[in-house]
């Protein structure tokens, strides 16, 4: 056998072989491709609590750039964040469940194809950056979960719509050629930031909003490193339920840089513009972050930096870059943070204030930012306790001895009396008329006593004190003196009812008028048992005499008629001032505590002092209790802020910042203009050389 015939051989051989092996391996692959029509794709996921991270690899065709977004739980505190923004805090439980249960729910419906060269046209080209370049189609989205070690248990590239169904993807797996048909829903694997964060910012409402501080001011890097400031105005707006109310407004001349501001006259200006001041309520309710950036070393939650800020150069730059200047404030060396575009201080009534600082527009340098954000402004955020809110309440003195504690009860005590007789003298006018025909002869016989049939007409001034005591007696609290105890213990004292009538000179005073000034209905019956009783001395006022004359007396005949109508009077005036006179009554009990013994007297000054240490105790804690509250308030929130720049939309920053005119519904009568920067630092601010600025 020749060579030529042995080769002839083995070449069909191995023909027949091969023809045989793909005989046999075709119908096989084709089998196991058929086979995962209706199978989850993903069969060993199955618990969507599993996934502990997602990341999703995306590929720009335009920039021939490969973008990252990733959430991940922490092992240790459970709080998810994103590793791609520096660690940004996630709101992420929701939507990563919903993204890991698009996955464990994934089943193929069809295969489209198991050809490599097939992929780019259905969208599922792997995102690999070494394989690409810019303008290459047909890349796909890489999604991958892994569990809390960090272990594979889904990963998919995800390519296009097909055309019939909308609601269906084409899939592969990585480092598989066989292209999937599924239906998915892909929405919860958005790589927009704002949709896996807290959206809101500020946590505040706007019906906690009490008042807002706008500062209105310019500030940029200058030549040589100085700061070039320029502030326009400064307004404080406070706000009642739904009204704005201007309380200040201080204006700066740009032509004199430097000097004090002047206040403007608030009655001149146009009424406040109410929408767009709520417009601005609104836009800080609901205010939205567009990205994030991590703030360099050295600064605090409230914003104020070391001095060992200003030797960092590289975070130095990283101020200046977003528009804001570390500067020299305080007695202590304190560097205070100015912002490029001004600030606005939002007090609530909480006792919360919010300080917002608006600096540059965030450039597209920054490869954080989304894509279609637009124009976006950064932002720095920081809270502090508003102390004005929290006063220290007036406390009561806490009486130390009896003496102390009867001086504190005195006034008290003597309110009610006086009260009567500062209401009386109001009551007395209209009824005094009355029976002023009678006060002639009244007055013209006070020297001398009268006849007893004469008493009808007139009044003797002796039986005036008698209807003195009387009323005395029966109303201590009516008069100057009535109120002392010894008033109703001295039989032959004449110096009390006298100077109860001093005030009408040498003129007495009427029956009618004695009546009204007790206050009670007894003292008209004693007016009444004295114009039929007999004329007795003066002297004769002992308190056993009074007392046993008064019910006689309710039983005598009535006065003649003419005198008719001042006893009516009377009895009105009685019937009308009959409550002051409880009051009266009441200043008898004042004597009973005079009795107690010193530990009865020991035991209610104890008693009172616990009484006063609670109250005041009581309006200690509820202040207290506030101003813990707003600390707590401030310290989440600046642990919060801490160690970020925001950015916000272009759109949010004008909503929150505007000039002089806007906070008016019209020009006011006095108008600055917005000048362009002016080097130097006027408005009392020191100059400095600016840390890491060409040349220093």
């Amino acid at each position: 056998m020749t060579e030529v015939i042995k080769t002839l051989i083995f070449s069909g051989v191995a023909i027949a072989i091969s023809l045989v092996a793909a005989f046999v391996s075709w119908p096989r692959a084709a089998e196991q491709t058929e086979s995962r029509v209706g199978t989850a794709l993903f069969e060993q996921f199955t618990d969507p609590l599993a996934a502990s991270s997602m990341k999703i690899v995306t590929f720009d065709d335009e920039t021939g750039q490969l973008s990252t977004f990733e959430v991940r739980k922490d092992p240790k505190t459970e709080e998810w964040t994103i590793p791609s923004r520096d660690g940004y805090p996630a709101d992420a439980l929701e939507q990563m469940k919903n993204a890991a249960n698009a996955f464990v729910a994934l089943k193929v419906l069809d295969t489209q194809t198991d050809k490599a060269e097939d992929h780019d046209d259905l969208g599922v080209a792997e995102p690999k950056l070494e394989d690409l370049q810019v303008g290459d189609e047909g890349v796909g989205r890489l999604v991958t979960l892994k569990n809390g070690k960090q272990e594979t248990i889904a990963e998919l590239i995800i390519g296009d719509i097909p055309k019939d169904d909308a609601s269906q993807r084409y899939v592969r797996i990585p480092g598989q050629d066989p292209v999937y048909v599924v239906r998915f829903d892909d929405s919860p694997l958005t790589t927009a930031f704002r949709e896996w964060i807290d959206n809101d910012l500020l946590q505040l409402s706007s019906i906690e909003l009490s008042s807002l501080e706008i500062l209105d001011y310019n500030a940029s890097l200058a030549m040589g490193g100085k700061i070039s400031l320029t502030r326009n105005y400064t307004a404080d707006v406070g706000l009642d339920g739904t009204e704005w109310k201007l309380n200040s407004l201080m204006d700066y001349d740009p032509s004199r840089p430097g000097a004090a501001p002047t206040a403007a006259d608030l009655a001149s200006l146009a009424p406040l513009n109410k929408a767009k001041l709520d417009e601005l309520k609104t836009a800080l309710d609901d205010l939205k972050i567009a990205d994030v950036v991590r703030k360099p070393d050295g600064m605090s939650e409230t914003l104020r930096a070391d001095q060992n800020l200003l030797t960092d150069k590289e975070a130095v730059n990283s101020l200046a870059q977003r528009g804001f200047y570390p500067v020299p404030s305080g007695p202590n060396g304190e560097i205070e943070i100015l912002s490029a575009n001004g600030e606005l201080d939002v007090t609530l009534n909480t006792g919360v204030k919010y300080v917002l600082r608006f600096g540059n527009i965030s450039g597209v340098e920054d490869s954080n930012a989304d894509s279609d954000a637009g124009v976006n402004r950064y932002l720095l955020v920081t809270t502090k306790v508003d102390e004005t809110q929290f006063p220290v309440p007036d406390l009561e003195a806490v009486p130390k001895t009896v003496d102390e504690m009867k001086a504190k009860m005195a006034p008290a005590k003597a309110n009610p009396p006086e009260g009567e007789v500062k209401e009386n003298p109001k009551v007395d006018e209209p009824e005094t008329e009355a029976p002023s025909e009678k006060e002639g002869p009244t007055g013209d016989q006070s020297d001398k006593p009268q006849p007893a049939e004469e008493k009808a007409d007139s009044t003797a001034s002796a039986d005036i004190p008698k209807a003195k005591a009387d009323a005395e007696v029966e109303s201590p609290a009516q008069g100057e003196g009535s109120t002392e105890p010894n008033a109703l213990g001295q039989p032959e004292s004449k110096s009390g009812p006298a100077d109860a009538a001093g005030d009408q000179s040498e003129k007495a005073d009427t029956p009618t008028g004695i009546s009204e000034s007790s206050g009670g209905g007894e003292a008209t019956g004693t007016g009444q048992a004295q114009q039929d009783a007999a004329p007795a001395p003066a002297e004769n006022t002992d308190e056993s005499t009074e007392k046993s004359d008064q019910p006689k007396s309710e039983n005598t005949d009535p006065a003649p008629t003419n005198d008719a109508t001042a006893n009516d009077a009377t009895a009105n005036d009685a019937t009308a001032t009959s409550p002051p006179s409880e009051p009266a009554e009441d200043t008898e009990a004042p004597a009973e505590p005079e009795e107690l013994t010193e530990e009865e007297w020991q035991e209610m000054l104890e008693a009172e002092q616990e009484k006063v240490i609670k109250q005041n105790q009581r309006m200690m804690d509820e202040r207290k209790d506030r101003l813990e509250d707003a600390q707590r308030r401030v310290r989440d929130l600046n642990a919060r802020f801490a160690d970020w720049y925001y950015v916000i939309p272009e759109a949010t920053y004008s909503k929150l910042r505007f000039k002089r005119a806007d906070l008016f519904e019209q020009p006011a009568d006095v108008g600055q203009p917005q000048p362009p920067g002016i080097p130097g630092l006027p408005g009392g601010l020191p100059q400095f050389n600016f840390p890491g600025a060409p040349g220093n």
